[in-house]
């Protein structure tokens, strides 16, 4: 009985811990919804998702919110310490930020106006101040951190 008891109360420690981190992303998002800027960077994410085209996003301002709106979906720690101290462009930096959005090749080219093929190209880069190996993916590298 002792031990049933233990894993009961092991479970709903658990479950309340889940549940917390679920409040706290609400909360979060209840936050956003008050701020237009942010709210117009949600709407700009989906429509990268959705329908990418060049111009979505039209100065830094817009890009800041889209970062912090990417934080807030993906995690705000995700920016590994490599990344940190490898001197990135802003160019590089907001790649980075769309793939840890899980945007396609195709939609960042579309949005920077470039071709896949470059985007490909920008990534090798990236990789290669990162010191990873040939075989290593880069989206994957970005998107678990």
């Amino acid at each position: 009985m002792d031990t049933y008891n233990d894993n009961w109360c092991s479970c709903l420690l658990f479950r309340n811990k889940q549940l917390t981190k679920e409040l706290k992303r609400f909360e979060d998002f209840s936050t956003l919804s008050g701020s237009s800027s942010r709210m117009l960077a949600l709407s700009q994410l989906l429509k990268l998702h959705l329908t990418p085209a060049y111009g979505i996003i039209r100065n830094e301002y817009e890009w800041q919110n889209l970062f912090a709106v990417i934080d807030l979906l993906y995690g705000d720690d995700w920016l590994p310490a490599d990344l940190e101290i490898t001197h990135l462009s802003l160019q590089e930096l907001k790649l980075c930020y769309l793939v840890r959005a899980r945007l396609t090749n195709k939609a960042i080219s579309l949005l920077f106006n470039i071709t896949p093929k470059s985007v490909l190209k920008a990534k090798q880069r990236i990789k290669m101040k990162l010191s990873l190996s040939g075989t290593d993916s880069f989206d994957e590298y970005i998107q678990r951190h």
